[in-house]
């Protein structure tokens, strides 16, 4: 195709099944979900989180814990009781806090204890079948006697009931408590941490007229997903600290006021979104607002979003428009570029980059970064060289991409890597931590696993922290392209990185800046066999570069080549190629079968205007055979008519061009000459300047009742031979005449 035609993918909570959202599982990741969910448990009680406060305790705070107990029994539990129960071994590796984080309804750390001083509230201390009750438990920090240093600590909400066998465990959640208190010399540097905020969603159209739902609608209103994410994201990046309160004053004994030393108020950090977002979607708000139509059962309706794309728009911008806002576009349409390449659509992918970039900076005002961001964060070679030749020199993927030489190493390396090109050039690689990846998706899979998962990710960040206190690092978090998360947690998780003393939030820029991370061995790029089967399959591509050839038919006689009808199918190809489709093969197919419709119906507007088989007739020797080239499109084409006749016809010129003007017939006068008398055909068919065929060719029958040369020759001999006859006769009768008249004499 042309450059824009001139420019242009789990933490559930203790004994719970999570309730998959389909939006959410729109980006498939080929590795497992975090082994986090025991399923469903089997103690009779299923406790949930509902958040921990302080996020970072210091010294003298307490600590509460927040949940939910439900009855998952057929009997009643009376006499209920909740407890928290804190281990004072510190976790010493990242293996060992995911073997903790596996069931979080395992039981309580051996060595935990549970302070004497803790309270805990629970209304009601008998559950029916099926009930539910929230609870709290609270605890002095100074009473769980925690040493000075940055660690993290085992922790469990251990729940005691009467049961039919008495009064026993009924139910327990495991969790992590992370502990930094400020101002401990010898703690090292808070690790830094890049987030990268998806904004991105499935095709709503086939070409650039035709909408197939009105979903982005709800998507873009206040409360929908995209709504939803540009807000998280902007409420982020704008969090400051807040002013501290004027401390309180007590009268002394004689009289006098003294000032009360304050606590210090916990430092709040913004949050340097690095927005990674599909320029299809500031291209669909953008139609929206002009207005469009959507499919019914029984025709059209104008779709109803035009108020809430232009809203979404502006907040979007308002989110970008900062001066230190980072951000970078997928290509339009966000396509399955491993599969694209690997099926000789490298052009596609590098037309799809181009269109993006220019659609970003048209609609946000925005140069975007030079960053690349295939699905799932996987790439192989090949997809390495088309992103490249498209002009990206930086490539945002996931750890797995680039396993490490030896297996994972005893301290978590920087994201910042190389990797390198066919030409051996190096390239720069931000390798998104593959865990916390698992942990940041899977919490937004039900509403109730979010706040276990900002807990474990907070505490895996410091543990992270705490393997090498003395060395800065690193580390970047990719959520899902299309994930759904909740307001409340899309909020919290992005938010509350910039709340704890152990994180640095920091863009993806300052990612690239830092230095390249050295201590580890990474080979070439990865891409596992097993990973290619949620690839876009050969067979769908195979058909896409059979509709991309017809594009670029069509593409060839319409003037100018950047017409808007072009363009809209060019894009309409692009949407084909969603990495969106991964999930859902059938929409993938639906859209690619209306777009050949659409595409065909188009290019069967410039035709041929003669019903196939139709009969003239030359009333001599040669003649001039009509033949009406119609273009009923908005706009001029340029074609070539070309003439085969068969052998017994011969024609002047089998090969004339003709440019039409927009809903206008041409007649081309073809002069035929038969070499024989009856019904021959001649074929019409319309072709590119370039030689391709358009559209179905058109046979005409010809007629001749002219004589051919040996018809000709017979004839004429027989008229001499007649004419010789008569002569003959003639002289005869002459002479006859005479001898009469001279006997008479």
């Amino acid at each position: 195709m042309r450059r824009r035609r001139l420019v242009l993918l789990t933490v559930a909570v203790a004994a719970t099944l999570p309730a998959w959202s389909a939006a959410a599982l729109a980006d498939l990741t080929p590795s497992p979900t975090p082994s986090t969910s025991a399923g469903t448990s089997a103690l009779p009680v299923v406790v949930t989180l509902s958040g921990v406060s302080p996020l970072a305790p210091q010294p003298g705070d307490d600590l509460t814990v927040r949940g939910m107990v439900t009855d998952q029994s057929d009997t009643p539990i009376g006499n209920l009781a909740v407890q928290l129960r804190v281990s004072r071994t510190k976790i010493g590796s990242r293996g060992q806090f995911r073997d903790y984080a596996d069931t979080p309804d395992g039981s309580a750390p051996t060595d935990a204890t549970a302070p004497t001083t803790q309270s805990s509230v629970l209304s009601r201390t008998e559950l029916e079948t099926g009930d539910s009750e929230p609870f709290s438990v609270t605890v002095p920090v100074d009473d769980l006697a925690l040493p000075e240093a940055w660690q993290v600590y085992e922790m469990a909400v251990v729940v005691s009931g009467d049961t039919v066998t008495g009064h026993i465990t009924v139910g327990q959640l495991r969790t992590f408590l992370p502990w930094a208190p400020v101002g401990v010399p010898g703690v090292g540097q808070p690790t830094q941490v890049a987030w990268v905020w998806p904004v991105a969603d499935r095709p709503h159209r086939t070409d650039s007229a035709t909408w197939t739902d009105d979903g982005l609608a709800a998507s873009m209103a206040g409360g929908g997903r995209l709504a939803r994410l540009v807000t998280a994201g902007n409420a982020a990046e704008e969090q400051t600290t807040p002013s501290p309160p004027k401390p309180p004053k007590k009268r002394g004994r004689h009289g006098h006021r003294s000032v009360i030393p304050a606590r210090p108020t916990p430092q709040i950090n913004p949050v340097p979104v690095t927005w990674a977002i599909d320029p299809q979607l500031l291209d669909d708000a953008a139609t929206m607002r002009r207005g469009y139509t959507v499919p019914t059962d029984d025709g059209r309706r104008p779709g109803r979003g035009a108020k809430a794309a232009d809203a979404w728009l502006g907040s979007l911008k308002a989110a970008v428009g900062r001066t230190n806002a980072d951000l970078f576009g997928l290509p339009y349409g966000d396509p399955d570029i491993v599969a694209a390449s690997d099926a000789g659509l490298g052009t596609m992918v590098q037309q799809a980059n181009s269109l993006g970039d220019f659609i970003i900076q048209q609609q946000l005002g925005r140069s975007p970064r030079p960053y690349a961001w295939p699905a799932n964060g996987l790439l192989d070679q090949r997809a390495l060289e088309t992103l490249i030749a498209g002009g990206k020199n930086t490539m945002v993927l996931d750890s797995a991409a680039m396993p490490i030489v030896g297996g994972p190493p005893s301290v978590t390396p920087s994201a910042h890597a190389l990797l390198k090109s066919r030409d051996a050039l190096p390239v720069d690689a931000l390798l998104a931590d593959h865990t916390l990846n698992e942990v940041v998706d899977a919490g937004a899979r039900s509403t109730t696993a979010g706040p276990l998962a900002i807990q474990r990710l907070l505490s895996e960040l410091l543990m992270i922290q705490a393997e090498l206190p003395g060395t800065p690092r690193s580390i970047v978090i990719t959520p899902s392209r299309r994930w759904a998360p909740s307001a409340s947690y899309a909020a919290s998780i992005l938010a509350d990185t910039g709340r704890v003393p152990w994180v640095a939030p920091v863009s993806l820029s300052q990612v690239v800046s830092s230095p390249v991370y050295t201590a580890v061995e990474r080979p070439r790029l990865v891409f596992p066999d097993e990973d290619r089967s949620f690839l876009l399959a050969p067979g769908y591509l195979a058909k896409v570069s059979k509709l991309h050839r017809l594009v670029d038919t069509f593409a060839d006689v319409v003037v100018p080549p950047a017409d808007p009808l072009v363009r809209s199918f060019d894009d309409g190809l692009l949407r084909a190629l969603s990495s969106a489709w991964r999930a859902d093969p059938s929409g993938a197919r639906s859209l690619r079968e209306s777009l050949m419709r659409t595409v065909q119906h188009t290019m069967g507007r410039v035709h041929i205007a003669a019903r196939p088989n139709s009969l003239v007739t030359l009333t001599s020797h040669s003649g001039i055979v009509p033949v009406t080239v119609t273009n009923d499109l908005d706009t001029p084409v340029t074609v070539v008519v070309e003439i085969e006749p068969d052998q017994h016809l011969v024609v002047k010129s089998g090969r004339v061009e003709k440019t039409l003007a927009a809903h206008r017939q041409a007649p081309i006068d073809v002069r035929a000459s038969a070499q024989t008398s009856g019904v021959f055909q001649l074929t019409v068919r319309l072709a590119t300047k370039g030689g391709r065929s358009y559209g179905p060719a058109v046979p005409l029958r010809i007629r001749s009742t002219a004589y051919g040369s040996t018809a000709l020759l017979i004839t004429g001999g027989a008229t001499a031979v007649l004419l010789l006859t008569v002569i003959v006769r003639l002289v005869r009768r002459g002479r006859a005449a005479r001898r009469t008249a001279s006997i008479a004499t």
